[in-house]
């Protein structure tokens, strides 16, 4: 079974290339900061790795319907 964190984690990163190979680097950019951000501010502040993942997803789903949006624009 996969764990459901990695599949957070494979969404996230293919939909900031994605967007980042149709639209330019700026909101690909300011996710994967985001990213990094709660990657290393989660140990540090002890918080539980379930937010790692949620932020992950929401990051991961905002970044796809940003695409969905951008490519409606077109």
């Amino acid at each position: 079974m996969i764990p459901f964190g990695l599949i957070a984690l494979i969404l996230f990163w293919v939909a900031a290339i994605k967007l980042w190979f149709t639209d330019g680097p700026k909101i690909p950019l300011i996710c994967i900061g985001l990213w990094f951000l709660f990657f290393f501010g989660v140990p540090w502040l002890h918080w539980p790795g379930a937010v790692l993942i949620v932020a992950e997803t929401t990051l991961g789903v905002s970044l796809l319907l940003i695409n969905k949006y951008k490519s409606a624009l077109l």
